[in-house]
């Protein structure tokens, strides 16, 4: 940075009319120009703001310098002594920053509010400190609102923001010149659709934590629709407040009963937790009944934060998995995540070491019918060799075979104590075959990536029908691979249901590749809305919220 500021001074002694004009336009003394520019370049170099609350600022410590370096430091945010109408409509946004899912007071909002009701500013020191202060403020608010504010690499995520980046300084510069700074503001925040019906839900949600107190229920341990208890009235104000149920019928404010009405709202209230519709209320549902909307607050900022990860337009064809959800959702020509046209129940990677699905976006490139199912070096020396060593037959039960590597014309080698050990080390492979039985289910959806994951079909269906499913090793199994297979093909010519079937059912291996490469999101949000303003909340199955609330309550620098 100090090289920075060197090349400038060095331009400066060249310009220094230059500046001396820019300056006495802005309503400042020769002498009063040259104090504030000494001391921006002072604030700068310093690398701390002394009444900031998050005052050292490596994070935009360059960006800092780009901005006053297009200016030669001169201040952007103050006119005659006082602060410019943009500066104004900045700090007004900042104090609005709570509705963006961040923190009005990581950009001192209220120091910043009190500043420009103050005396006209007119010592060289003064000038500096509110410019700067300004400065960072607004290039942070800018960076957040666009990329967030923790790279999802910091956290592991396989979310890249990098074709994404902003010219920040440029854009800042633009926010002190222009008449509508508030314009620029909004064209940074996310644009998919579920990104305003979030932001609605934080306002809705801020304002019942405030409102409701915090409800703690005594029902029994199955609590189901007939039976009668104290809490039941509070129950409906619940849900009531929350949206499930319209309106509380003229005099059963009081009544203890669980009647048929208060169970359809807290089906929809279950629904809305990924936790069936029984109306029966146990452990599970009491357990969300009883979590404090505080809580639901924060998964809505952080599911507001992870949306600026993503592409800054996603547009056509795309498909998402949401682990927490436990859902595909798809849209043909959506404009962005919130309109769906196909959706249904997947299968995630198990809570466990090793086992999680991870977070990344590829492009799906190719339909395998008939897959073999290519056993991951790891899987196969931790659990298969030793169920091999344990069961001489256990490979043709299971309808595999040791080869040299995973080509389909690839020759089985004979099983034995040699060949296994070769397995363990990764020497040699080991997979299984197409068919019924095969762990792939009999078709296959690949896209790119380093993580050896796609989504396939199962011969298991029984987990589909379970509330929590995380179950595989990391890939994705879907509920309907059919009526999936047939939405990626669609583009691709002559491939209705029946000749799907026909492929799925056949005894060749076939891959297709899609002529439209459909882009594929793995996301990971423990909060979902749709286009008509429902939220549904879901359980943090990978501890990944707790991990990202971690590093937001660091503040400032937070990690590049």
């Amino acid at each position: 940075m100090s090289e920075w500021l060197g090349f400038v001074r060095r331009r400066m002694d060249f310009s220094g009319g230059v500046l001396a004009v820019f300056l006495l336009i802005q309503g400042f003394s020769v002498a009063q120009a040259a104090g504030a520019s000494n001391e921006i370049q002072a604030l700068l170099e310093a690398g701390q703001h002394p009444k900031l609350r998050w005052g050292k600022f490596s994070d935009v410590a360059k960006p800092l310098s780009r901005l006053y370096g297009q200016t030669t430091f001169s201040p952007l945010w103050i006119k005659e002594g006082k602060p410019t109408s943009q500066a104004k409509a900045m700090i007004e946004s900042l104090v609005e920053a709570d509705d963006r899912g961040l923190n009005s007071s990581d950009y001192d909002a209220d120091l910043l509010a009190k500043w420009i009701v103050g005396p006209r500013l007119t010592d060289p020191a003064d000038v500096a400190a509110f410019d700067v202060a300004m400065s960072i403020a607004a290039t942070r608010y800018v960076s957040n609102l666009y990329l967030g504010r923790i790279n999802p690499r910091t956290v592991g995520f396989g979310l890249d923001v990098e074709p994404k980046r902003l010219d920040v300084p440029k854009r800042v510069l633009e926010l002190t010149q222009s008449a509508h700074p508030r314009t620029i503001l909004a064209d940074l925040e996310p644009r998919f659709p579920i990104y305003r019906p979030l932001k609605e839900a934080l306002l809705r949600y801020r304002k019942l934590a405030k409102e409701l107190p915090r409800m703690k229920f005594g029902f029994p341990a199955k609590f189901t629709p007939g039976m009668s208890h104290r809490d039941v009235p509070t129950l409906r104000k619940l849900l009531v407040a929350l949206g499930d149920l319209k309106t509380i019928k003229p005099g059963s404010e009081t009544s203890e009963v669980y009647d048929s009405e208060l169970a359809q709202a807290v089906k929809a209230y279950q629904i809305r937790h990924g936790l069936g519709n029984d109306a029966i209320i146990g452990k599970a549902t009491l357990a969300r009944l009883s979590t404090p909307i505080a809580d639901r607050l924060k998964q809505i900022q952080l599911g507001l934060e992870r949306l600026r990860w993503l592409p800054a337009d996603v547009r056509g064809h795309y498909l998402i998995v949401n682990i927490p959800s436990f859902k595909l959702y798809g849209a043909k020509a959506g404009e962005g995540l919130g309109q769906y046209d196909i959706q249904m129940n997947v299968v995630v990677g198990e809570a466990i070491d090793g086992r999680n699905t991870p977070v990344f976006h590829s492009d799906m490139t190719m339909v395998t019918f008939r897959p073999y199912w290519n056993v991951p070096d790891g899987i196969a020396a931790k659990e298969v060799v030793p169920d091999i060593l344990r069961d001489a037959n256990y490979l043709e039960k299971n309808n595999m075979e040791i080869v040299p590597n995973f080509s389909l014309r690839a020759t089985s080698v004979e099983p034995d104590k040699a060949s296994l050990e070769k397995v363990a080390t990764g020497a040699l492979k080991l997979r299984q075959k197409p068919g019924g039985s095969n762990a792939l289910g009999l078709v296959k959806f690949s896209f790119p990536n380093t993580n050896n994951v796609y989504l396939h079909s199962t011969p298991g269906k029984g987990l589909f029908n379970r509330d929590r499913r995380d179950f595989s090793h990391g890939c994705i199994r879907v509920q309907d691979p059919l009526k999936l297979a047939e939405w990626v093909l669609a583009d691709n010519g002559d491939w209705p249901k029946d000749r799907i079937q026909t492929f799925m059912d056949g005894e060749v291996t076939k891959t297709i590749s899609v002529k439209k490469p459909i882009p594929v999101y793995i996301l990971y949000s423990t909060v979902m809305a749709d286009p008509d303003g429902k939220v549904s909340f879901f359980e943090d199955i990978y501890g990944h919220d707790r991990t990202l609330q971690v590093l937001l309550a660091k503040g400032f620098p937070y990690p590049p």
